[in-house]
């Protein structure tokens, strides 16, 4: 086993030894016919052969390469593209947002000043729905109990240059929403007062849907003087006028409207009234916060 081993090991490097003399025989014979010059024809013929597939290898790689950086260019345009329609769809719902928050701005500005005017802490609301059928003139608001509304509680607004005037009574509390009895409802009873002069005439105002929006002041004593163009107040007594508003507690001196005219009604006076607001125009308002007990 021995001779075999060895005399295969020979037979090896003797053709390995062949092999390399071989490729040294070509590479000098080659080397001695190019400086000869036998093998520029050669040259010439495999560079004008090879020379258009090196270029296509190269076209080839060039494309792969604009491939890829094209597709990270695309990737890069589309993460773009969605950025930029985020912030163009956030601009437009800043500027809708814009007319709301100068609503809003002008509301709490109005606030301010007629709480810097009156003896009142009010709370605003939208007017969301009014029931203005079979004779009932009712407005449905949106805040509620969860924002300490009360029955009773006077609701106020404002109309182009009108006062802030008396508007209704929160007649229902729910915990997010409440109902206002508008003061042109045939229930309105509300206890007012006429500046006639240096002199205070009370009555009693009534709601009144037959008259295009005036309101009767009635149960006025007979010799009182009252005339056309009195400015009338609440007067703060309503809760003394029997169960049917047993938690109105409307402070006094809230704008109410102009006595148009006056005239005797039975044993008593009663004038119409004018209000400065037509409450079915209102779409927001304010309550205020006074106690009701």
């Amino acid at each position: 086993m021995r001779d075999r081993s060895s005399f295969l090991g020979r037979a090896g490097y003797r053709r390995n030894a062949l092999i390399v003399a071989a490729l040294l025989f070509v590479a000098l014979v080659t080397f001695l016919l190019d400086t000869q010059g036998v093998l520029s024809p050669v040259r010439a013929y495999l560079t004008n052969k090879l020379t258009p597939l090196v270029s296509a290898v190269n076209g080839v790689n060039g494309q792969v390469a604009d491939f890829f950086a094209g597709s990270h260019d695309l990737q890069r345009v589309t993460k773009e593209r969605d950025m930029l329609r985020k912030e163009n769809s956030d601009l437009k719902a800043q500027i809708l947002r814009i007319p709301q928050y100068e609503i809003e701005n002008i509301r709490f500005r109005e606030q301010l000043r007629i709480e810097k005017t009156n003896p009142w802490q009010l709370i605003g609301a939208d007017v969301s729905v009014k029931t203005l059928a079979d004779g009932r003139r009712i407005a449905l608001i949106g805040v509620g109990s969860n924002n300490g509304i009360k029955i009773g509680m006077a609701v106020i607004a404002r109309y182009q240059s009108s006062p802030p005037s008396l508007i209704g009574v929160v007649s229902v509390v729910n915990s997010d929403s409440a109902n206002v009895t508008l003061i042109d409802d045939y229930s309105s009873a509300i206890s007012v007062q006429a500046y006639h002069g240096t002199e205070l005439v009370r009555g009693i105002l009534h709601g009144n849907i037959l008259a295009n929006g005036v309101l009767q002041m009635s149960e006025i004593e007979r010799e009182a003087e009252i005339a056309t163009g009195d400015n009338v107040v609440t007067a703060g007594l309503t809760r003394l006028y029997g169960p049917s508003l047993p938690n109105a507690a409307i402070p006094s001196g809230i704008p109410v409207g102009i006595v148009k005219t006056a005239y005797i009604d039975g044993r008593s006076k009663a004038v119409d009234v004018q209000p400065y607001i037509n409450p079915e125009l209102v779409n927001y308002v304010w309550i205020i916060n006074n106690d009701t007990k």
